[in-house]
């Protein structure tokens, strides 16, 4: 039970950072969606700055070792990830 627990704990972490990607996410996929062929470059360089910022800022505040760097890098794309998905999901729901 209390593995079950901490795994609720640390999932439950990770929900405010994605929040803080789903801004970025959710305009890149909106401008890639609804936008041209030459709307697509400007999303993905949106969408790599606003993160890139967001992870940088991450490892000023947090990371001190090699290893403290690899877990935020290795955490920050799951949750990049993460942010993508539900920005595409709630992108085709709004089209529809």
């Amino acid at each position: 039970m209390d593995a079950v627990i901490n795994i609720l704990v640390e999932i439950l972490r990770l929900v405010p950072l994605i929040l803080v990607f789903f801004i970025p996410a959710l305009f890149a996929i909106a401008i890639w969606r609804e936008r041209g062929e030459s709307y697509k470059v400007k999303s993905i360089l949106m969408l790599t700055v606003s993160c890139g910022l967001v992870v940088f800022v991450q490892l000023v505040l947090r990371s001190v070792s090699l290893t403290q760097v690899a877990a935020t890098l290795a955490v920050s794309v799951v949750q990049i990830s993460a942010a993508l998905v539900l920005a595409a999901i709630t992108v085709y729901k709004l089209a529809d």
